[in-house]
């Protein structure tokens, strides 16, 4: 018989419940249609089981006598990802109000990552479980694999219920979980650390709550949806400046925007800001006037609204001749950082101070999920983005930044200032 090694982590977390494991209790997924039914998930899931036959490839085998080939965690039994056996876990939390974009620059961040990571700085990037990713990815094939022939789409909104969340049963009590999308990253054979590969890969899995689960009470023991602010390894906040009717009357006169010129939305977004750090606090048991060691990047969404008040963004990284790879270029991104927070701080203060409250890492990051602004659809009224004219700006660096502070062995950093606190878990 062909014998199987595989690397496997001693311990694992769970990225669905945020229960820790050892790796060797984990569950399997039966394959058999007639093996339905968990006492966890409901009728019209199927079993899970602990295996005691495997096939010559190592996968169980299931009473039916199907060979099987999903994971789920023992104690909530949601599906996970092979990678979470194999690869540490890097959480992003990322909330915002509704209509601020945070939909469409999840997919931008999607796309955009899969093209910069591989071709900038030598790390792979793939999809963990597709199924898992199947909203994302669809979101992605919207934008930039769209069919539709009038080329204008509008993403839906991120919701509370439905295909967002899974419900679990413990005895008489039934909890929400919110669904993460899944990345693994892994440095290729280029990559400055390859040699360490599988040592420095990570899954990376990626949070999204609705601004609704930020509202005062939203959080409770039979729906923890925001739990995992508690050990993300970087918090993104999205502000939508259009939102805000100082920023609309700072660009009275330079943009077309809608958004801008109409006000169709209108938001007291440090209240989502105020609730996430509160239960950043909470989940983290961090008392009220510690602050965390991780970066809070404040993502500030539609840049091609308000562009006019910060002017052109620089290319964020740029090639070492030395260290033959590129780096990010932390003194461009701090000037607009810098750039960014003194507009804020003169517009929107408190947005800076909620900020500034839970960490000292605070990054002030503008960004453009599409590149464009929406159009008037003739047909239905609705404002939409023209797919041909998409092209995101600077989505890509929020995660490039937290990579290089919480895993500064896959990204490297070049400035002339102070060298950054980083703090690599791996």
């Amino acid at each position: 018989m062909q014998n199987v090694t595989t690397e496997l982590l001693t311990d694992s977390t769970c990225p669905n419940c945020w229960t820790d494991f050892p790796v060797e209790n984990v569950k399997w997924i039966s394959a058999h249609e007639d093996l339905m039914g968990d006492y966890r998930l409901g009728p019209d899931a199927n079993k899970r089981f602990r295996p005691t036959r495997f096939d010559t490839h190592g996968n169980a085998i299931d009473v039916k006598g199907l060979s099987c080939q999903d994971f789920c965690c023992p104690h909530c039994h949601l599906k996970i990802p092979r990678s979470v056996l194999v690869f540490r876990s890097f959480l992003l939390s990322i909330a915002g109000t509704p209509s601020c974009g945070k939909s469409f620059y999840l997919a931008a961040l999607a796309w955009k990552i899969r093209q910069t990571l591989p071709k900038f700085f030598n790390l792979l990037v793939s999809d963990s479980d597709g199924e898992c990713n199947k909203i994302l990815n669809s979101y992605e094939d919207q934008l930039f694999f769209s069919s539709d022939k009038t080329g204008l789409v509008k993403l839906a909104k991120t919701d509370v219920t439905g295909d967002w969340y899974s419900v679990v049963q413990y005895a008489d009590q039934a909890v929400t979980y919110p669904k993460p999308f899944y990345f693994d990253l892994r440095p290729s054979v280029d990559h400055f650390n390859s040699e360490l590969t599988r040592k420095l890969s990570r899954l990376l899995c990626v949070y999204d709550n609705a601004g609704e689960s930020f509202l005062p009470g939203a959080d409770t023991v039979s729906n923890p949806v925001t739990r995992h602010l508690g050990i993300a390894q970087s918090w993104l906040y999205c502000f939508d400046p259009t939102q805000d009717p100082r920023f609309r009357r700072a660009l009275r006169g330079k943009s077309n925007d809608h958004q801008v010129n109409d006000g169709p939305v209108t938001a007291r977004q440090e209240s989502v800001l105020n609730e996430m750090v509160n239960r950043i606090r909470k989940h983290s048991e961090l008392g009220l006037k510690d602050k965390s060691d991780k970066p809070l990047i404040v993502v500030c969404t539609k840049y091609d609204a308000w562009s006019d008040l910060i002017g052109d963004l620089p290319q964020p990284w740029a090639y070492s001749e030395k260290m033959k790879c590129n780096l990010l270029d932390m003194d461009k991104i701090e000037f607009v950082s810098d750039q960014m927070k003194e507009i804020l701080v003169r517009l929107c203060p408190e947005v800076v101070s909620s900020s500034k409250s839970i960490s000292d890492l605070v990054y002030f990051i503008p960004v453009s999920a599409t590149g464009d602004s929406p159009v008037k659809d003739p047909q239905s009224g609705e404002y939409r983005i023209r797919t041909d004219f998409i092209d995101p700006v600077w989505c890509e660096v929020p995660l490039l930044l937290a990579l290089a502070h919480r895993a500064p062995r896959l990204v490297k950093v070049a400035r002339r200032g102070p060298k950054p606190r980083a703090t690599d878990e791996s």
